[in-house]
């Protein structure tokens, strides 16, 4: 397989959202614009005075605009009911201010509505919750985050479960196993290690069914009431890379990574299907993405062990954080070809959260169409302030999107058949060059 292959940015920042178009110097039709002064006399607009507005406006229009994509958002979510399970994922959390406080309201406000349609919740934190207080105490005393702590803790209390996965931030604090949690603690989540595995019962009941010792790890295997299998890892031991006085601990938690993923395809599951958990997406529409502005998440750059588990089918779908955007793919099969050229075997989807509380569309390069990654065309994408749910049903998934715009909160869902056959052997390749969303050109004979 080649390495990764780095897709170029667009030529113009010309586009449906926001278009700014160049102006450059020159001679002849359209090298200037002529204008109306205020005493009525002609006035020649030079390029080189638009040259110079172009960046300012740039700027103004890029900030402005939100990014949402998806025939989903016209049409409301439809409310869960019983024998789903919802999955809610919280990612890019560690951020304090009012955003943080706002989705913290509707997350209460959505776990109080699954209670009462008989929807059991499981919380799944997708790294980088501590934020930039390392210590425990300073993170969850922050305004908005101190309430998401509260009502994650009130939901364990109540008997639901609550899982973590490091992130960035909780490696660059100097000490990612503070966050490691098996029992209570100072955290609001169980977090048995840095990579592990956690069975979810149909009745929302959640255990955790994998132990690593001595680079080895064992699977419990599965009962007739397991609904699904979440299997935590660590990217970032592997995507940092962890300054050098954590390396040790890194390449410890990459070998048990690696023990837990041969562990998994020695005990393939055929009934009982298993999510990918982690801090990096395999792919993502943001500016993580690859062609993006900091683009580490593609699948070409994990670990080639998480490759292969990926590529066997180990992984019905893949739930992460890290974009601070909401993001939900059917299949990510035409993705990994243009960032990695590659070619999956079978159909996996994947959910982006990462817009708890600092959204992409509050302003600021990240949010730019300029930057965004250039290899997946999610079927939803917002890069609004947000979460996201999977619920996972006997039949099938919906991934519903929960973003707040204009003041107000709306849903998107997306539905996934829960069996669906291996890819053909030869499939039609979508569109290579680094516009994404250009349209295909048939090649020169």
């Amino acid at each position: 397989m080649h390495g990764p292959l780095v897709a170029g940015r667009r030529a113009a920042l010309g586009g449906a959202a926001g278009a700014v178009t160049r102006v450059t110097g020159g001679r002849g039709p359209g090298a200037g614009r002529a204008g109306v002064g205020r005493d009525g006399a002609m006035t020649d607009v030079r390029p080189s005075s638009a040259a110079r507005l172009a960046p300012v406006l740039s700027v103004i229009l890029a900030a402005g605009c939100a990014i949402e994509r998806g025939r989903g958002w016209d049409a409301p979510a439809p409310a869960p009911a019983a024998p789903a399970v919802s999955l809610l994922l919280l990612g890019e959390v560690g951020f304090p201010g009012r955003t943080a406080a706002v989705v913290a309201a509707e997350v209460e406000r959505t776990l109080a509505a699954r209670r009462a349609a008989g929807v059991p919740v499981v919380l799944l934190w997708l790294g980088d919750a501590v934020g930039d207080a390392c210590s425990a105490t300073d993170a969850w005393a922050r305004p908005g985050v101190a309430r998401l702590a509260a009502l994650a803790r009130a939901h364990q209390a109540a008997g639901g479960g609550s899982f973590a996965v490091l992130g960035a931030h909780e490696w660059r604090c100097g000490a990612p196993e503070l966050t490691l949690q098996p029992g209570p603690g100072p955290q609001p989540w169980t977090q048995a290690a840095a990579n592990y595995v956690v069975r979810v019962q149909r009745d929302g009941q959640t255990a955790v069914v994998s132990a690593c010792t001595h680079q080895l790890c064992a699977v419990d295997p599965p009962g007739p009431d397991a609904l699904v299998d979440l299997v935590l890892l660590d990217t970032f031991a592997w995507q940092g890379p962890p300054p050098a006085p954590l390396r040790a601990a890194a390449d410890a938690s990459l070998a048990q990574q690696q023990a837990l993923l041969a562990a998994l395809a020695a005990a393939p599951q055929p009934t009982v299907p298993r999510l990918l958990v982690t801090h990096h997406p395999l792919e993502t529409a943001g500016p993580h993405g690859q062609g993006g502005l900091f683009p580490d998440s593609a699948y070409a750059l994990h670990s080639e062990p998480l490759r292969r588990a990926v590529d066997e089918g180990i992984f019905a779908g893949a739930l992460s954080g890290r974009d601070r955007n909401l993001s939900a793919s059917a299949d990510i099969f035409d993705a990994t070809k243009r960032s990695s050229r590659y070619w999956l075997k079978r159909p996996v989807f994947q959910v982006v959260s990462g817009a708890t509380s600092r959204p992409d569309a509050h302003g600021g390069r990240r949010g730019w169409v300029y930057y965004q990654g250039q290899a997946l065309k999610p079927d939803l994408l917002s890069d609004r302030a947000g979460f996201a749910e999977l619920l996972v049903g006997p039949d099938g998934y919906a991934a519903q999107l929960h973003q707040r715009k204009a003041g107000r909160w709306r849903a998107a869902q997306l539905d996934i058949p829960r069996t669906r056959p291996p890819h053909p052997v030869e499939t039609p390749s979508p569109v290579m060059d680094p516009c994404l969303y250009c349209d295909p050109q048939p090649p020169r004979q």
